[in-house]
């Protein structure tokens, strides 16, 4: 193994895993790389994987969005040594599969592109199957595919393609689909693959290195997009060069009974309570869970599925936190019944998660004294509050609750009306799904609630650590926003009208909520001692 040492600036590719060591610098190869790079060097399970520098995403756009001359030849460098140690071949038998992923020097949730499953095409559809034995596998992760390409390749309406999984689920008459047999995801891809050339006037791309170029383009065109850029804005983040491209081998939440993916917090980013808070899906992959369009189950289902996988995911979180001597935010996935770390980072949290974490850190030795107060110096201490509803009144819907605290306030269906209700006084956003498209209204916003999604969707982490009231997946919410209006529980609201979100409990309220607020004294108490104790 390579002596461990810092990679930067004057390096356009960082490889990792495969007995590869060192350190990414995360100015030169972003956020995402300098992690995966440290858990390599811990022995966590990180799929193999290489990073194109930051510096290629700078040359791209000084050079009118196309690609540095040597990128094609890095690609072919960085695929030649992930086919070395996976022992797959991209485009061949058997089949090396990779996402391309953002990676910015700054962690920015839900605001680029990923692309997953690239590299496969009609012909490695059958070397997959050929393979694993698995056909509804295989063409399940081929539909994502030209999906995944039609909507942030080549930015056609995902409609299409929704209305034909709708119809696919319909005509098997089962509810999601992970249930959907193979039969029906091979007319699925057929039908997805139509769509694709109507919209585009060309074919699906049947050429792996093609697609891989496509993919890399799209991740270095979404730093400016205008997600992007309003996500930087409302973040205050300045100076960022631009992203770095990760190209990792896939794994698959896909592949079977005992796979799926998941996020885990190490602890509650909305209490700060020392307990895991998970959500996990079978038989999906990453992306179904973090973007907010598909409701996960809790952790517990994967403790009690797949026990050996739960404990290893606690050991290694435990890990990490001492580590990077901080709560930490992972992205998984266990391919049947085997675990791999995807990504990690520090997890965003609302302000009083902030402050307990940093506290019960400190009281464990793994946070020094100075370190725990510079954790705390974006927070505003003197604004945190326990807030609880004072007056019990019936409930008109429940949901998952994804953070604390108590918000009132006018229902807005879309971010324009957010914004505008926004100046008179608090608003509630409500949508069908919480969307990283949807953060500038949920920035206006004083609470987001959602008919469907995860408690670990970005948008979600995003909206916690503005200290927005959060609940998803409240299933007795239906919109109907041509009229402007949604049902909550049996009761019909305008947009306008009022309710009350209890993060909390989960719950929603018809209007204004009677609330107390007290002062978590014990722990500001502490950061008090530490101030003395410095001064």
């Amino acid at each position: 193994m390579e002596a461990e040492k810092e990679r930067g600036a004057g390096e356009r590719i960082f490889k990792f895993g495969n007995r590869h060591a060192g350190k990414a610098s995360r100015e030169a190869f972003g956020n995402k790389a300098a992690g995966l790079s440290v858990m390599v060097a811990l022995g966590v399970p990180v799929p193999p994987g290489f990073v194109l520098n930051v510096s290629i995403c700078e040359e791209y756009f000084e050079n009118d969005r196309q690609l540095p001359e040597d990128v094609p030849a890095l690609l072919r460098e960085g695929i030649s040594f992930l086919e070395n140690a996976t022992r797959k071949f991209f485009g061949g038998r058997p089949p090396l599969l990779v996402s391309v992923r953002s990676g910015a020097s700054v962690s920015m949730p839900g605001s680029m592109e990923t692309l997953l499953n690239v590299g496969m095409t009609r012909e490695t559809v059958s070397g997959m199957i050929a393979r694993t034995g698995n056909p509804r596998f295989a063409w399940d992760s081929y539909r994502r595919l030209v999906e995944g390409f039609g909507s942030n390749v080549f930015f056609q309406d995902p409609a299409p393609y929704r209305e034909l999984l709708k119809g696919a689920l319909a005509a098997q008459e089962v509810p999601d689909e992970v249930e959907l047999d193979f039969c029906g995801l091979r007319e699925l891809s057929a039908e997805y693959e139509k769509v694709f050339q109507d919209a585009s006037r060309i074919p699906f791309p049947g050429d792996p290195y093609e697609q891989l170029e496509l993919a890399v383009k799209a991740v270095l065109d979404s730093w400016m997009s205008p997600r992007a850029r309003e996500y930087r804005r409302i973040n205050g983040i300045k100076g960022a060069r631009g992203t770095a491209v990760t190209v990792q081998a896939m794994v698959f939440g896909n592949m079977g009974m005992n796979s799926g993916a998941g996020i885990a917090f190490t602890r509650n980013p909305w209490t700060g309570e020392n307990v895991p808070v998970i959500d996990f899906k079978f038989g999906a992959q990453g992306e179904d869970v973090v973007s907010g369009a598909q409701a996960a189950s809790h952790g517990v289902e994967l403790q009690t599925a797949i026990p050996r996988v739960f404990r290893e995911l606690e050991r290694i979180g435990k890990k990490l936190e001492a580590h990077f001597r901080d709560m930490q935010d992972l992205e998984f996935t266990v391919e049947e019944g085997r675990l791999y770390l995807l990504q990690n980072r520090s997890g965003k949290r609302s302000p009083l998660a902030a402050l307990r974490i940093a506290v019960d850190l400190w009281k464990e030795g793994i946070l020094p004294t100075l370190e725990a107060i510079k954790q705390l110096e974006e927070v505003d201490l003197d604004s945190i509050c326990v807030q609880e509803i004072k007056a019990e009144k019936a409930p008109l819907a429940k949901g998952d609750s994804a953070s604390c605290g108590v918000a009132s306030g006018r229902i807005a269906l879309g971010i324009e009306r957010a914004r505008a209700y926004a100046k008179e006084g608090p608003v509630i956003l409500i949508r069908e799904t919480p969307s990283p498209d949807d953060i500038p209204g949920i920035h206006a916003a004083s609470g987001l609630l959602t008919s469907r999604g995860a408690r670990t969707a970005h948008a979600v982490v995003v909206a916690r650590q503005m200290g927005k009231v959060c609940i998803v997946n409240c299933g007795d919410l239906k919109l109907k926003t041509e009229a402007r209006i949604c049902v909550i529980g049996e009761k019909a609201f305008r947009e306008g009208d009022i309710i009350s979100l209890d993060g909390a409990s989960g719950t929603v309220y018809e209007g204004e909520v009677e609330v107390k607020y007290e002062k978590p004294v014990e722990l500001l108490g502490v950061v008090e001692t530490w101030k003395k104790e410095i001064r």
